[in-house]
């Protein structure tokens, strides 16, 4: 029966038409601190959850506060069960900080996790990505786990991205969000080499709404499922807007320029 409670679940996530995700990624404040655009998380998730993205993702203790809005529009939401800080001894490791039954509680339609791939604890990570797996398979909450290569020279290398996309397929992730590769050439050889659906991860805010948009545009041509981003959404001027951009690319398939005119 866990079997349906994920598909439920999934289909929370996943736009009906279109088979893609719109996420806003809000799990930053403990890992960067509370950064522009995240200084106010509950004003940013207010004002976001009008634009109706296909759902977020952040931390427990963000959602207890920001879950009134969630309800009133209809959004659902995944919790970020676990977490690192750039300010302590250990910033390339991601350690579990809540639990699946924790998330479930609080109505969560899934959960999300990290795991870097070249740090010394990259062991320890894969590790809890497996019993997370396990546990979310057992309780039917889809995981969305974010792989990233770290610490290379060239972390956006297309041979190491995808074999960390590959890795949260081979332990049971539902969904996997990793770097672009630079081309879209190059990002299709991810989505074809991982089984599960694939989500760009946004990064640092682009120098431009049309380089952003770009990229986001070659990754649903290359097969990609859609985005989970944060700064490229929530630090942009108009936040609303940025997000009906955005989803006029994953949703509609529109052009880039179709979906610049959504920032006017």
């Amino acid at each position: 029966m866990s079997e349906i409670g994920k598909k439920v679940r999934l289909s929370q996530i996943f736009d009906k038409k279109s088979n893609n995700s719109v996420i806003i990624a809000m799990d930053h404040g403990s890992v960067i601190g509370p950064v522009k655009g995240i200084i106010d998380p509950l004003s940013t998730i207010k004002n976001l959850c009008e634009a109706k993205p296909d759902t977020f993702f952040m931390p427990n203790g963000i959602l207890k506060l920001a879950h009134p809005y969630f309800i009133e529009n209809r959004v659902p939401f995944i919790i970020s069960i676990d977490t690192c800080t750039f300010m302590g001894p250990d910033p390339d490791y991601f350690m579990l900080s809540d639990s699946v039954e924790h998330a479930l509680s609080l109505g969560a339609s899934g959960v999300s996790m990290h795991v870097f791939i070249g740090p010394s604890k990259t062991s320890d990570m894969l590790k809890g990505l497996s019993f997370i797996s396990e546990k979310c398979d057992n309780l039917g909450m889809p995981l969305l786990a974010i792989m990233y290569p770290w610490g290379f020279e060239n972390n956006f290398d297309v041979e190491k991205v995808k074999w960390a996309a590959r890795i949260a397929a081979e332990l049971g992730a539902d969904i996997v969000k990793t770097f672009y590769t630079g081309t879209k050439e190059s990002f299709s050889e991810v989505v074809k080499s991982c089984p599960i659906p694939v989500l760009l991860s946004g990064g640092d805010l682009a120098k431009t709404p049309k380089d952003f948009l770009l990229v986001l545009k070659n990754t649903i041509e290359a097969g990609g499922h859609g985005c989970a981003v944060g700064r490229n959404v929530w630090q942009y001027k108009n936040p609303k807007l940025m997000v009906s951009a955005v989803k006029k690319i994953v949703h509609d398939n529109a052009s880039v320029e179709d979906a610049l005119l959504e920032l006017e």
